[in-house]
């Protein structure tokens, strides 16, 4: 091999090279970057955040919450409607003077009235969401989510619609039961196949527009 071709070899390896190193770091850095998006909370899952962002609330202590504990509001300014389904929060607030816990799902039917007759299916729990246990500090405010199917569309001989009139609430492991008026038409009997009635286990914090699943 003469001088030249020595050279010009010596040349495209020093050529090549700092392409390889480039390479390897561009590699090393997507995978970085995969494992960084991975970590990442997902998106269409704002329960997930929305529990970080409360957690100091997060750690049960004391005793569970009674309907005397606390004040129910139905937020209907946060309340919204998507492809046949009404979206319904309610917040629970805590206006005693000590902490107190709630955890699960509360038990939700729609009755004629506050000491009226259950009308239609209770509420179906969402097991799609992990219910936290949480402490609820005096002063502080946790949430559910209700979705009310429309019925609008169901054959009245399955369904008999008929008009409730509000949401009967009963705390996990409480006798007394609160009841929050707001007319529903709803089905008075069972669809099979079909959640007209469902809630949402408690969460953190108020309801916010546009965070129900």
């Amino acid at each position: 091999m003469d001088q030249t071709t020595r050279n010009n070899g010596r040349a495209r390896r020093r050529a090549v090279a700092p392409a390889i190193r480039c390479g390897l770091m561009c590699g090393v850095a997507l995978v970085v970057a995969a494992c960084g998006l991975q970590k990442g909370p997902q998106a269409g899952h704002p329960h997930t955040a929305g529990t970080r962002a409360a957690g100091s609330h997060t750690r049960a202590a004391g005793p569970a919450c009674t309907p005397g504990d606390l004040k129910i509001t139905l937020d209907v300014h946060a309340a919204g409607v998507a492809a046949g389904t009404s979206y319904l929060p309610v917040d629970f607030t805590n206006s005693s003077a000590n902490d107190c816990t709630l955890d699960g799902f509360p038990l939700v039917t729609l009755t004629t009235g506050q000491s009226g007759q259950q009308v239609g299916a209770a509420a179906t729990a969402d097991h799609s969401v992990t219910p936290p246990n949480l402490n609820l500090p005096a002063g502080h405010t946790a949430h559910i989510w209700l979705h009310v199917t429309s019925v609008a569309n169901m054959p009245a001989a399955q369904c008999s619609p008929v008009t409730a009139a509000g949401f009967r609430i009963t705390l996990p492991g409480q006798a007394g039961a609160i009841f929050l008026g707001f007319p529903v038409t709803t089905c008075a009997k069972p669809v099979h196949g079909t959640d007209v009635l469902t809630v949402e286990p408690f969460q953190a914090g108020k309801a916010r527009r546009g965070t129900a699943q």
